[in-house]
């Protein structure tokens, strides 16, 4: 199996200070929408300047076929087929260029490996094979074989085309990547920037020295993996030994310092290039930000605000191609962020192991997914960019109470951390172990047996002895006691790679479940911390209270909240949407006519709980019991529960024609959609299912067996035994109606 390979080898060891957000950047007012509709308009305005011979008309002639290639592989960028109409008519032309000139045999090779590295695996490695002869003897490139001189232009897409070349299967000789390495290193100016040459009176300038950083990237993927050789025992000798390069530190150093959006650093004109060289920097460093500065989320809005009605970026096709390329390459939605947990290396010892998980994932879980890494010290929101956290490393950190609660509160809000014991060690276990005790208490670490939906939800792995801890019906943290990282990092241990990249991309599947991917210009928006004791309500409003109990009584947090919003805006209700929390033998108790009990795991009371629930219904309160994930073991402890506790009052489903199914007052809910858990189990199941006790001819207690809470919070996850979530808030609504009209 080919694997693309990080160059991460070189950034982290020296650029913890650069790199590390210092507070929350100021966020630049664009939308992922907006950048969609641009994207859209940029590329039917390319359609609409291609000749009717499937070119483009040519701005410079000693270029010829620059543009087609440019304009090709934008298109292809930004989601065109090789087989529509477009870049069909232009792939023979762009195969037919002869191999006379660095920008356009490089961009050619781009495009080809593109549209099908496969089927034009020839034609690019004869085109590799002309780029590397003309490589000058100092090792960096002009623009036609031969020339004494170089410029760091050339090189830049010299570089991209033999490493799409690379990508593609074609042989580079490992002499071309050293030299080309020595040239860009010894062209570096002091400042740690890089000029068009190598001349005294040139000075630095963006686009430069983006395009010299994205060739230092390139190359570090190409000449060096680090130390870590083989896996034995479980563990890759020479883990975490890498060597310091200084030059790239340099250089992203210098982009840190002088990045601007709208305008090419140290030079006037050339912006849209500069970004293009841009966002290979930033997607090959896996980097959010170039010092206080969110590359993408600026570069966007720039670009947005100034694109032309005609849908082109100051008229030039070229101009328009280089925005194209920005906005397509740098939109991928996140699926993995690698938490930066401490100010040296022992946060990754691992510096490839997600660029190459990530590279294995592609668009198996429906479209192309990008990583980057986030620092601990970030804002929560910046943690919640992606579904899945990542944290490795050969011991624990010790956090403190502050920030073992962040982490407690990502996963509250819905993300899932994966922690790896790197090589195996156990004083990361150790570590991980306490924390998981001291910060989770009531959510016991687990085995995940072989069952668990983490070795089902893409690929049908073996056991890995996986460990987990539940927040409520998901599987919110994973704990890895065994490497994966190493396996990932060199990607081509015999057997055990493979296996490894199909777990990891388990664990993302899982972690992702069912949701949408979110737009990587999505602005993460946290609710108001609540507490959980809430003011007394309004005169009159309508306010839930969540029971308290000695299982796991709170499946599903934000629950309540969900469904007092769905009754204030659909219905015009006047709720309180904070909720309190009641355990059952308070004295208090009365002043909580509607409670809320959910449970996942076993479920008993005391004796007194049980005579204070008993108590509270027949004095005219009500309780809705929500089962989290599945018929067992909650179901079956519930209904012995009730038999026990109701002194023999019927517990009895809900006849099809009950009130609360058909909507008086309510919605109608007498068919419903179910999740995929359960349509999977049960496929035949399209109507809703609830059970009740009756007391004193009052219906006191609603019961159902598939869970509602999963369907207020909007979380689509795998093991959601439960409704799907417009039925899921309906339901809710009208037991809630009818509770408090009859």
């Amino acid at each position: 199996m080919a694997v693309r390979f990080s160059p991460l080898v070189w950034l982290f060891p020296a650029l913890v200070v650069v790199l590390a957000p210092a507070g929350a950047p100021a966020r630049a007012d664009v939308t992922g929408k907006q950048v969609k509709m641009a994207s859209r308009r940029g590329v039917a305005a390319l359609r609409a300047r291609q000749q009717a011979d499937g070119k483009w008309a040519e701005r410079y002639e000693h270029f010829a076929g620059g543009e087609t290639t440019l304009a090709t592989l934008a298109l292809l960028q930004s989601g065109e087929r090789a087989d529509s109409p477009a870049v069909a008519a232009a792939l023979p032309h762009v195969r037919a260029l002869p191999d006379k000139q660095v920008y356009v045999v490089a961009l050619k090779i781009m495009v080809l490996a593109e549209a099908d590295a496969q089927d034009y695996a020839a034609e690019i490695s004869a085109a590799a094979k002309w780029l590397v002869d003309a490589q000058g003897t100092h090792g960096l490139w002009s623009y036609t074989p031969g020339e004494g001189r170089f410029d760091h232009s050339n090189t830049q897409f010299a570089l991209l085309g033999l490493h799409a070349a690379a990508e593609a299967g074609a042989r580079i000789s490992q002499k071309v990547w050293k030299e080309a390495l020595a040239g860009v290193i010894r062209t570096q100016k002091d400042d740690g920037g890089w000029s068009y040459q190598d001349v005294p009176s040139q000075r630095p300038y963006g686009s430069m020295t983006a395009a010299a950083v994205a060739d230092l990237l390139i190359l570090g993927s190409q000449i060096t993996s680090g130390r870590e050789r083989g896996f034995r025992d479980g563990a890759a000798p020479n883990c975490g030994r890498y060597a310091t390069n200084r030059p790239l530190a340099g250089g992203l150093g210098w982009l840190g310092r002088r990045f601007e959006a709208d305008r090419n650093p140290g030079r006037s004109g050339n912006t849209h290039y500069w970004l293009y060289a841009v966002e290979r920097c930033g997607i090959l460093s896996g980097q959010r930000h170039f010092g206080q500065h969110d590359w993408y989320r600026a570069g966007a809005e720039f670009l947005v605000r100034t694109q032309r009605a005609d849908g082109t970026w100051d008229g030039q096709l070229v101009n328009t191609a280089f925005a194209l390329l920005f906005l397509a390459k740098g939109h991928k939605p996140l699926l993995i962020q690698k938490l930066q947990w401490s100010n040296d290396n022992e946060w990754n010892p691992d510096r490839y192991d997600v660029e190459n998980l990530v590279g294995f994932i592609g668009d198996r879980l429906g479209e192309p997914v990008a990583w980057q890494v986030v620092h601990f010290d970030a804002p929560l929101e910046d943690w919640l960019a992606a579904p899945l956290l990542y944290m490795q490393g050969h011991r624990f950190p010790r956090w403190n109470a502050a920030q073992s609660a962040k982490v407690r509160r990502f996963i509250e809000q819905g993300g899932t951390l994966l922690a790896e014991a790197c090589c195996g060690r156990v004083e990361f276990t150790s570590g991980f172990t306490r924390f998981a005790e001291e910060t989770f208490g009531e959510f016991p670490l687990r085995e995940l047996g072989a069952e668990h939906s983490v070795y089902h939800a893409h690929f049908d792995c073996q056991p890995y002895g996986l460990m987990g801890l539940d927040l409520g019906c998901r599987t919110s943290v994973v704990f890895s006691t065994r490497d994966m990282s190493c396996l990932w990092e060199q990607g081509d241990i015999p057997e055990l790679s493979e296996a490894a990249f199909r777990l990891g991309t388990n664990i993302a599947a899982y972690a992702l479940g069912r949701r949408p991917l979110q737009d990587r210009l999505d602005v993460v928006i946290l609710p108001e911390a609540r507490p959980a004791e809430a003011a007394p309500p309004a005169r009159d409003a309508v306010q839930f209270c969540q029971v308290v109990h000695a299982s796991d009584w709170r499946p599903f947090p934000h629950a309540l909240v969900g469904l007092a919003e769905f009754l204030q805006r659909e219905l015009n209700m006047d709720v309180v949407t904070q909720y309190r929390t009641v355990q059952l033998d308070e004295p208090d108790l009365h002043t909580c006519p509607l409670l809320y009990l959910a449970g996942h795991f076993r479920f008993d009371l005391s004796a007194a709980e049980r005579a204070a629930l008993v108590g509270h219904l027949q004095r005219g309160g009500f309780v809705l019991v929500d089962n989290c994930c599945g018929p067992d073991p909650f179901d079956g402890d519930f209904r012995r529960f009730v038999s026990e506790v109701f002194n023999g009052a019927q517990f009895a489903p809900l006849p099809a024609d009950h009130p609360i199914f058909r909507g008086a007052p309510g919605f109608n809910v007498q068919r419903v959609r179910y999740g995929p858990d359960v349509t999977k189990a049960r496929p035949e199941l399209n109507t809703p299912e609830l059970w009740g006790v009756e007391i004193n001819g009052r219906l006191a207690l609603v019961y159902s067996p598939f869970a509602l809470g999963c369907g207020l919070e909007g979380q689509a996850f795998v093991g959601c035994w439960g409704l799907a979530a417009e039925d899921a808030q309906r339901l809710a609504a009208n037991i809630i109606l009818y509770a408090l009209t009859h």
